[in-house]
């Protein structure tokens, strides 16, 4: 490849530059974007166990509430 960037023209081994560039950015982001997903899905399991938990302790103090009714 080296023997044909030689032959490119100055605005032709920009490009080549520009492209390389954008590519190593774009697997950067992507690495990034894996990260995001991965965080992001701990802290939605987070919530949910969070507000299940909650929704148990809510439901377990109106069955008790309610048994203290029927008594």
């Amino acid at each position: 490849m080296e023997g044909i960037e030689k032959e490119l023209t100055a605005e032709q081994q920009y490009c080549k530059a520009q492209i390389d560039d954008l590519t190593a950015k774009q697997a950067n982001l992507n690495f990034q974007l894996d990260q995001v997903k991965a965080s992001l899905s701990v802290f939605n399991n987070l919530l949910a166990e969070s507000t299940k938990e909650s929704a148990e302790e809510v439901l377990e103090k109106n069955s008790k509430n309610n048994k203290k009714g029927e008594k």
